[in-house]
């Protein structure tokens, strides 16, 4: 009973801070949301719109096109269902669960560091990076995957494989590259456990291999139902290729401003001069630095048989499939534009971040540094000593990147005030966002926004029916409340052009109730004619042109109606046929 009572006394400081934790991440990303329509960016929308389709009956890949994040969009379904139409409830949930995420992260890397300082000190990098609400897969997947694998590399046994394996399929429905991702990461692991004979490793990986296959057969059934398998992955890949040459890695110059924007960086010299620069170019260093971080972590836990944790049981594996982990992210997800994806692979480097300095002063202050210096080979210390170098000097990356504009970011979250401020703000927030949604005449600020033309498909369309819009605007049919036609949210020129892409939108659309279509005016028209000809063809049998406007300053939309649609009157802030 002591022994317990003792364990509960020495727990109580880490779930003390992890409230904090969770209620600092909550404050910090709900007082302010960003976004321009209705809070949520149109990124956003672009996966929330199929979400929302699931609500009006269909399921993806059988009646939408699904890019590959299923789970994403059922979540994102019952997120409404469970907790009420619109955007409050989604936002709720996304802060909710990134808040979390940012009390996982701290776990973990109190875990990895075994220091609550520097738990504390990586969540907060990690919260202050501010992860986009619709990327929280991202963060969600790994904040789960880890502590799973390090639990497998203290006990490998077939349940925890078999656990790793149902992670490992839950990663993949959210976004399919996730999958692959963990199990990059599981592979790595079973590598670096050289406690576990060679024979008993691939023994895991085959069980792995086999819990993976039998727990995705039932969707890989349904896809082949629904289109074949063969299909399904040839147009996942030709959209994800195209989608990566349209946001293709754009390498930034660390001093693209030399002497900087900041006050600091034109008056001061040596070593604030250098921090206002870094600042100054913060998305450069910061992207360097990610690069780097994982790879400098190798090199260093190749330094120490227990990767300068020695209380920590296989820290070397552990460390290293953290690192793994972190090299596969930053080459999946970093790309344009590189300020809002600086985030995403977060969690393996804010692990990284915590077990760093504990590595580094192992190599400073310990006997490991004496054993490196005289002991090793030429090369191993002239590697070691290399690291050492510049994990220093990522340290100083991370803390001056992260912290940038700190206390203008803390005022916008109202949380560089009174706590009582902050919790005022909240309860504004709340209730502004809950207002935001259904759409109301009251919210569109200009009749040639995009908020006036989802208005108009609000008001001037049937709750049952659909809407086709070509261009990339999702947020239209989201704050509309209507379905999206085709099976497409949008049809960009470079995805879906074959023969067969176009013949099945035609399908159906020719069993949707549709009676208005948006699509570009101009140059874009002529695009979408050239790509996809077979639909352009099947629009002008029959639906006629009805006018063309200009959106936001940058969208030229022309409307077609259904030509057997009767108009009953006129949208007058667009001046455009109303149906009802």
């Amino acid at each position: 009973m002591t022994a317990r009572l003792s364990r509960i006394w020495r727990a109580v400081p880490t779930v003390t801070i992890a409230a904090a934790v969770f209620v600092f991440a909550w404050l910090f990303r709900f007082n302010d949301p960003g976004g321009s329509f209705a809070f949520l960016t149109d990124d956003h929308f672009f996966y929330l719109v199929r979400a929302w389709q699931i609500l009006f009956g269909e399921l993806p890949v059988r009646d939408f096109v699904d890019h590959g994040a299923p789970l994403f969009y059922y979540v994102g379904a019952a997120v409404q269902l469970l907790f009420g139409r619109g955007t409050l409830s989604e936002i709720v949930f996304c802060v909710t669960v990134l808040a979390a995420c940012a009390v996982g992260v701290f776990l973990l890397a109190t875990r990895a560091s075994g220091s609550r300082l520097l738990g504390l000190a990586a969540a907060l990098f990690h919260v202050l990076l501010q992860p986009r609400f619709y990327n929280y897969p991202k963060i969600l997947v790994y904040v789960v995957a880890i502590p799973a694998l390090w639990a497998f590399a203290d006990r490998p046994t077939w349940r925890r494989g078999a656990l790793l394996a149902f992670i490992t399929v839950v990663a993949f429905l959210f976004r399919h590259d996730h999958g692959p991702f963990v199990a990059v990461a599981f592979a790595t692991l079973l590598v670096l456990l050289r406690s576990l004979p060679w024979r008993q490793r691939l023994t895991h990986a085959l069980v792995y291999g086999v819990f993976v296959l039998a727990l995705l057969a039932p969707y890989l059934v349904f896809i082949e139902m629904n289109g074949g398998l063969a299909f399904y992955f040839r147009v996942a890949a030709a959209w994800a290729e195209r989608d990566r040459d349209r946001a293709e890695v754009v390498w930034p110059g660390l001093f693209d401003n030399p002497d900087g924007v900041s006050e600091a960086a034109r008056t001061h010299g040596g070593v604030t001069r250098a921090a206002a620069v870094i600042q100054d170019n913060w998305v450069a260093w910061l992207f360097y630095g990610e690069l780097a971080l994982p790879i400098v972590c190798i090199l260093i836990a190749l330094s120490s048989p227990t990767a300068f944790r020695p209380g920590w049981p296989n820290a070397p594996a552990k460390v290293g499939s953290v690192a793994a982990l972190g090299i596969v992210l930053d080459a999946g997800f970093l790309r344009a534009p590189l300020a809002a994806r600086l985030a995403d692979p977060s969690v393996p480097h804010a692990i990284l971040l915590a077990w760093l300095p504990v590595a580094v002063g192992a190599l400073l202050w310990r006997a490991d540094l004496l054993r490196v210096a005289v002991r090793r080979p030429l090369v191993a210390r002239a590697a070691a000593g290399a690291a050492l170098i510049v994990a220093v000097l990522l340290l100083a990356v991370f803390w001056l990147t992260a912290t940038q504009n700190m206390h203008d970011r803390l005022d916008k979250a109202w949380l560089a005030g009174s706590p009582g401020a902050a919790t005022e703000r909240a309860t504004s927030m709340w209730h502004r966002i809950g207002e935001a949604f259904p759409i109301s005449r009251a919210m569109v600020d200009a009749d040639d926004s995009v908020m006036a033309l989802a208005y108009y498909v609000h008001v001037c369309t049937q709750p049952t029916q659909r809407v086709f819009m070509q261009e990339y605007l999702p947020q239209v049919a989201a704050l509309a409340e209507r379905g999206f036609a085709g099976g497409h949210a949008d049809l960009r020129p470079g995805f879906f052009t074959t023969d067969e892409m176009q013949r099945l939108t035609i399908s159906r659309l020719k069993r949707q109730d549709v009676p208005m279509v948006f699509v570009g005016a101009g140059d874009s028209l002529g695009g979408f004619r050239e790509s996809f000809p077979l639909i352009a063809a099947y629009f002008d049998a029959h639906y006629r042109s009805v006018g063309e406007r200009e959106f936001d300053g940058r969208f030229r939309i022309r409307l077609l109606l259904r030509k057997e649609v009767q108009s009953a009157g006129v949208f007058e802030p667009l001046g455009w046929p109303c149906l009802r």
